[in-house]
C-alpha cells in the first residue's frame, strides 16, 4: 500500500495537473485542427492521434478511484478539444453565410467604429439594411476624409453606395483573414455617392466617447491631444503616421492598445479604491459587481475592442478568485481567460493581438521567477563589486533585513530587479510572434520599456480621473485641468519626434512553425514548472534551443 501512494506521488508531482490551463490548450488545439481541416482539407482521422497521449496518464493510476478521475479529466479534455473544433467551424459557417452583392445600393446601419487616417473616414455599421432587406453581419464603408467632423459614433446613416460582399477567408496575399471574420465585416461600402444622418441610437458608451473625444481636444494640443485618446481609449487614428511608427518601431506601441497594462492600471486602482474606503465591508458578491461595473464601464467607452475585453476577463476571473479564497494560480487564470475568450471568438486565436496578450502573461508565469534569481543574484555582485572596502557591512546587513523589513535602498533594488524580470520575460516570450507578424524586433524595446511601461502605468488612473473630470464640467475648463498631462506628454514625445529608431530593428529572420515550437518548449524547460532535475531542464532546453537555432538558419 505504501508504494501505491508512492507512485501515485510520483504521478502528481509528474504532471502538476491545472484542469482550467489544460482545459484552454484542448480547446485551441481543437480550433487548429477545425482550420486544417477545413482550409488545408486534413483528415478529422488525424485526431485519433490524441489517443495515446489520453492513454499515457492511465500507465500512473493503481487504484480503481484514480482511474475514475483520470478517466474523467481525458474525457473533459477530450470535449475541450471537439467543443474548439465545432465552435471554430460554426463561426467561420456563419462568416460565409451572406447575401452576394456586386452593385450600387441604399444602405443604412448604426456606426459602431469611426476611424480616420489622411485619405479617408472609415466606418464599421451593424444592424445594416441593403435597400430594406435586414442583413447579418457588419459593413465597412470608405467616406471622403471631410465626413470625419460630421459624423459621430451611434449615428444612424443611409448611404448610397457600391456594395460588394466579401466573405474570403484568405486576402490576396494568401493570408488569414483573422480580423475581419472576428469582427463579422462581410460587406464594404465604396464609391460613396451621398451620406444622410437618419437618426441617432442610444449608446452611453459611444457618448462618453465623444464626450472625452471633445474635452481632450479642446484642452491640449493636438499631438498630446491624440496620445491622450490612444492610451485612454486604444483610438491611434489622430497620431501623425511617422509618430506612430516611430513608436511602434521603438517597440512600446502596446502602450496605445488598451489592454493589460492600462486594464491592470485601472484595476489595481479601483482595488485600492475599495480597500482604503468603506466600500470594504460591503459582502463579497455586491462588492464584486461594483469592480465589474467600473471594468466594464470602461470596456464600454474603448469599444469592447478584441484587447479590452481580453484584460477585463483576466481582470474579473483574478478577483473572483481572490474573494472567495482561491490561491490565484496565474497558469489558471490565463486558462480559464482564454477558453473564455476563444468561447465567445475561436477566430482571436490566429489574431496577433491574442497571441501577443497571452504569450506576455505566459512568458511571465513561466520565465519570471528564474529570470528574477538570475537579476537578483547578478545585483548582489554589481553591489558587493562597487562596495570596495564595505563588502561585509553590506553582506551582514543584507542577513539582518531577512527577518525585518527591508531598507530604502534594498527595497529599490528589490523592485527594479522584479520589475526587470517580467519585462524581460515578456519580451523573450512575444520576440518570435512579432518577428513573424511584423518582420522586425525592436533593439531598444527592453529600454524603452523599462522607462515608459512605469510611467504609463502610474499616469494612466490619473489621467483618466482627469478626463472624467473635465466631461463633467464646462468644456472651457479643459484646458486647465489637462494642462500638466499635455505640458508632460509634450515632453515625452521629444524623444520620438527628435530621434529615429527604425535603424535599431534586427529585420531579416524567418521563423518556422516547428521552430517557434521548439523556442517556447525550452522557454517552460527553462522554468520549475516541468517536474525535473534542474539538470535534465537545463539539458532538455539548450537540446530545443538548438534545434530552434538550426530551423531558422536553414
Amino acid at each position: 500500500m505504501e508504494n501505491v501512494y508512492k507512485r501515485e506521488e510520483i504521478a502528481d508531482r509528474l504532471f502538476n495537473f491545472r484542469p482550467l490551463f489544460f482545459s484552454a490548450i484542448l480547446f485551441a488545439l481543437g480550433i487548429i485542427f477545425a482550420y486544417l481541416h477545413i482550409f488545408n482539407g486534413d483528415s478529422v482521422l488525424w485526431g485519433l492521434c490524441l489517443l495515446p497521449f489520453a492513454a499515457a496518464p492511465f500507465c500512473f493510476c493503481d487504484n480503481f478511484e484514480r482511474v475514475w478521475k483520470t478517466l474523467l479529466a481525458v474525457c473533459w479534455l477530450l470535449i475541450c478539444f471537439c467543443l474548439g473544433f465545432l465552435v471554430f467551424r460554426n463561426q467561420t459557417e456563419k462568416f460565409s453565410d451572406a447575401t452576394p452583392y456586386r452593385r450600387q445600393a441604399y444602405v443604412s446601419g448604426n456606426v459602431v467604429v469611426k476611424e480616420r487616417n489622411d485619405y479617408n473616414l472609415l466606418l464599421v455599421l451593424e444592424g445594416i439594411h441593403v435597400d430594406g432587406e435586414v442583413e447579418n453581419g457588419r459593413l465597412v464603408a470608405y467616406l471622403p476624409i471631410g465626413y470625419a467632423e460630421k459624423l459621430e459614433l451611434s449615428d444612424q446613416l443611409l448611404l448610397y453606395g457600391f456594395i460588394e460582399t466579401d466573405t474570403n477567408f484568405f486576402d490576396e496575399f494568401g493570408s488569414f483573414r483573422a480580423y475581419s471574420i472576428r469582427d463579422d465585416l462581410r460587406y464594404v461600402l465604396t464609391d460613396v455617392e451621398s451620406v444622410s444622418v437618419i437618426g441617432n441610437k442610444l449608446d452611453l458608451f459611444a457618448a462618453m466617447r465623444t464626450r472625452m473625444e471633445r474635452v481632450v481636444y479642446a484642452g491640449m494640443y493636438e499631438t498630446p491631444a491624440a496620445v491622450t485618446m490612444a492610451v485612454l481609449t486604444g483610438n491611434t487614428t489622430g497620431i501623425e503616421s511617422e509618430l506612430l511608427e516611430n513608436v511602434r518601431r521603438g517597440g512600446i506601441a502596446h502602450i496605445f492598445a488598451v489592454s493589460g497594462l492600462h486594464m491592470g492600471a485601472l484595476y489595481a486602482f479601483c482595488l485600492l479604491l475599495v480597500k482604503k474606503t468603506r466600500l470594504k465591508k460591503m459582502p463579497k458578491f455586491p462588492r464584486y459587481v461594483l469592480m465589474a461595473s467600473m471594468l466594464f464601464f470602461y470596456a464600454g467607452v474603448c469599444g469592447f475592442s478584441a484587447s479590452v475585453v481580453r484584460a477585463l476577463i483576466l481582470c474579473l476571473v483574478n478577483y473572483a478568485f481572490a474573494l472567495i479564497g482561491v490561491k490565484t494560480d496565474l497558469l489558471e487564470s490565463l486558462g480559464l481567460a482564454a477558453f473564455l475568450i476563444l468561447l465567445l471568438n475561436p477566430i482571436e486565436l490566429f489574431c496577433v493581438g491574442f497571441l501577443l496578450s497571452f504569450a506576455a502573461c505566459l512568458g511571465i508565469a513561466f520565465l519570471a521567477k528564474p529570470i528574477g534569481h538570475v537579476c537578483d543574484e547578478l545585483s548582489k555582485k554589481i553591489i558587493l563589486t562597487l562596495s570596495f572596502g564595505k563588502r561585509e557591512a553590506v553582506l551582514r546587513s543584507w542577513e539582518e533585513q531577512e527577518d525585518a523589513p527591508p531598507s530604502i535602498g534594498e527595497s529599490i533594488r528589490r523592485a527594479t530587479t522584479s520589475f526587470l524580470s517580467v519585462t524581460l520575460s515578456a519580451q523573450i516570450a512575444t520576440a518570435p510572434i512579432q518577428l513573424s507578424a511584423f518582420g522586425y524586433l525592436s533593439a531598444w524595446s527592453l529600454l524603452l520599456n523599462f522607462l515608459f511601461v512605469p510611467l504609463i502605468s502610474a499616469a494612466f488612473s490619473g489621467l483618466l480621473l482627469l478626463v472624467l473630470i473635465a466631461c463633467l464640467l464646462s468644456i472651457s475648463w479643459s484646458s486647465v485641468i489637462l494642462y500638466f498631462p499635455s505640458m508632460l506628454w509634450t515632453g515625452v514625445l521629444l524623444a520620438f519626434e527628435a530621434f529615429d529608431f527604425s535603424s535599431f530593428c534586427i529585420k531579416g529572420v524567418s521563423l518556422t512553425g516547428i521552430g517557434m515550437l521548439c523556442y517556447y518548449l525550452a522557454c517552460t524547460f527553462l522554468s520549475d514548472k516541468w517536474n525535473l532535475r534542474k539538470r535534465a531542464r537545463r539539458w532538455i532546453a539548450i537540446g530545443l534551443f538548438a534545434a530552434f537555432m538550426i530551423t531558422t538558419i536553414l
